[in-house]
Formats: C-alpha cells, sequence, structure tokens
C-alpha cells in the first residue's frame, strides 16, 4: 500500500493518559510530531470507538489516510475488531492506556510522545492474530479464575473501590498458594481427538511462542520478563502457545528460578502446547469469563483457540524502544 499522506486518530478520551494529561496536550503532541501529516483527531468514549472506526473504514479508508488509535490494549482490541482482514488499511496505536501491551509488543515506547515521534521511521506489517469462540485477541487469552480476579481488582481500583479491589487480590494470593488446581484437556488435533492433560492455577494462551531471552545468568524482575515475552511477540509465527503455570509451593519456587536466566517457559512448573489450533475442554461445561488483551468477556467450554495468520496490518517502528 502506498505510504500515508495523512494519519487520522481516534482516541478513547477515557485512556489513563488523556485523563492524566488532558485532551489539548494530546493535541498538540501531535501536531508537533506529525506536523503536515495531521489528520482529523477525534475523541470519542469507550462505547463509540467501534462505530467511529467503522465510519472511517467506510469513508476515509485509502486515498493515502490512515488511521492511529489512540488508547489502551481495549480500544486497539475494539478498533482491529473492525478492520481484520483489510488490505487496505493499516492500524497505527499511540499508547495512552495502563499496560500497553500491543503497543510495546509492535516496538513503540511506552510513552505516547515518545510512541508519536516513532512513526517518522515506521512501516506497514502484518501480524497474526488470535480468536477464541469468535472473540479477537492481539497479545493473549488468560482463562483462569485468579486472572479474572486480578483484572476485576484492577478494574475496581480504577473505580476508587478500594476495599473490593484489596478483595480481590487477597482471593488470588490465597488461591495460588492453596493446593486446588484446575485440569484441562487441550487438543491440538481438532474437537474429536482426546487431548494432553494440562494442570495448574493459571492459563494463558498467546498468538506467538515466548522463548527464553538467552542472556545467561542476569537476574530479570517480572517487568522484564513481560518485555521479553513482549519482544518475542512481535514476531507472527502463525502458532498459537498454550502454558498452564502450576503454583505450589515448589513449582512456584522453580518459576522463580526462572526469572533470573529467562528458562520460566521451561520450568517444571510449567506446561505448553504449541499449534495453529486448540480445542481446550473443562469438567465444567458452564459459561466462564476470560482476559482478553487484558479485558473482561465471557464464554463458555468447549473453548476452540484458533490464529488467523497474519490478520491484522499495523505500523511498526523500524527502531524499536528499548524496554524501559
Amino acid at each position: 500500500m502506498a505510504p500515508a499522506e495523512k494519519f487520522d486518530f481516534i482516541i478513547n478520551r477515557r485512556s489513563g493518559t488523556v485523563l492524566h494529561v488532558g485532551e489539548e496536550k494530546i493535541r498538540q503532541e501531535l501536531l508537533k510530531n506529525f506536523g503536515e501529516q495531521t489528520g482529523n483527531i477525534q475523541f470519542v468514549t469507550g462505547d463509540a470507538l467501534a462505530v467511529s472506526v467503522r465510519e472511517w473504514a467506510k469513508n476515509s479508508a485509502g486515498a493515502g489516510r490512515s488511521l492511529i488509535i489512540g488508547g489502551g490494549d481495549g480500544s486497539v482490541l475494539t478498533a482491529a475488531t473492525e478492520v481484520l482482514g483489510r488490505e487496505d488499511i493499516a492500524l497505527g496505536v499511540l499508547p495512552l492506556g495502563t499496560h500497553n501491551l500491543f503497543a510495546r509488543q509492535l516496538g513503540f515506547a511506552a510513552d505516547f510522545r515518545k510512541a508519536a515521534a516513532q512513526y517518522k521511521d515506521s512501516a506497514p506489517s502484518p501480524v497474526d492474530v488470535g480468536s477464541v469462540n469468535g472473540q479477537y485477541f492481539l497479545c493473549g487469552l488468560m482463562l483462569d479464575r485468579n486472572s479474572v480476579n486480578f483484572y476485576e481488582a484492577r478494574e475496581h481500583a480504577r473505580d476508587k473501590k478500594i476495599v473490593s479491589a484489596f478483595k480481590k487480590v487477597a482471593s488470588v494470593i490465597s488461591n495460588l498458594s492453596g493446593r486446588d488446581k484446575v485440569h484441562l484437556d487441550v487438543s491440538d488435533q481438532g474437537a474429536a481427538a482426546k487431548g494432553t492433560e494440562h494442570t495448574g492455577k493459571i492459563f494463558v494462551v498467546t498468538n506467538n511462542v515466548l522463548t527464553p531471552h538467552g542472556q545467561g545468568l542476569k537476574f530479570r524482575t517480572p517487568k522484564m520478563v513481560v518485555e521479553d515475552a513482549l519482544a518475542k511477540g512481535s514476531q507472527s509465527d502463525g502458532q498459537l502457545a498454550f502454558y498452564a503455570i502450576s503454583s505450589g509451593p515448589v513449582d512456584l519456587t522453580l518459576i522463580l528460578g526462572g526469572l533470573v536466566d529467562g528458562s520460566w517457559t521451561r520450568t517444571k512448573g510449567v506446561s505448553t502446547q504449541v499449534a495453529p489450533e486448540l480445542f481446550i475442554r473443562s469438567s465444567s461445561q458452564q459459561e466462564i469469563q476470560i482476559v482478553l488483551d487484558g479485558e473482561i468477556k465471557k464464554t463458555s467450554f468447549p473453548l476452540d483457540v484458533k490464529i488467523i495468520p497474519q490478520g491484522l496490518k499495523v505500523y511498526r517502528p523500524k527502531t524499536p524502544a528499548s524496554p524501559a
């Protein structure tokens, strides 16, 4: 596709950074970094974002225009869902949320000002997209109650519900330190085939395989481990990876030890399964909550998780930012 002559912006005005610095400051920074390439700048609420992206895709796609979404991972996922498979649309990302995992996965700086400057040397690139029972994810899927509780605690804290946030965190700590574990059957040969049993307390599916960082014996904080995972996550390989993390006292010690040399995905407390499609069953067939790119959603077992190879075209900086 031809280089963009203009970049239009649709920004979630409820994103954390927008609320902190203000819409006018965001607008000034965009004008400063994009100059004459600055197109329309639109601030919308989260519930209006999908419609706004849909209208842009219908009326403004092509003709030398590209779209940049400002917000967190939830905003980006909402926008991406509207343009999946569109060869004529390359989506840009401006990190304005809490974690901004997808923006960092692509190589953008965590600070939106530095990320905006990176568009001077960026280009469209295809990335893999994951789906579970018809819902999409760009970074990963978490399907255990502990992860859901953690993200619920984050939302409660954001809404100033401090007591309920504390209760959720306490519940996660209690569950992880207890002995009860969940058993899942994961098949990579279709719904009719018997799968491999995985036991754990945290279950994650990513649309890219995570690998050790290979830097030898060097202390790695959990944040650094996430950065390592994100760096690998920027490579589209057409594979899903399922991780079951067991957190009993012995297993947790092994996993924490793996933070030192980056080998946590190969420790005794972590089991892995890799394939383009995974069919996940549980003894419980009821509706469950899952976390998609940090957003809590509902679905039901069994879970049919698929990869959409190069399903989305996005802007990626040619010179990725160094991990913060």
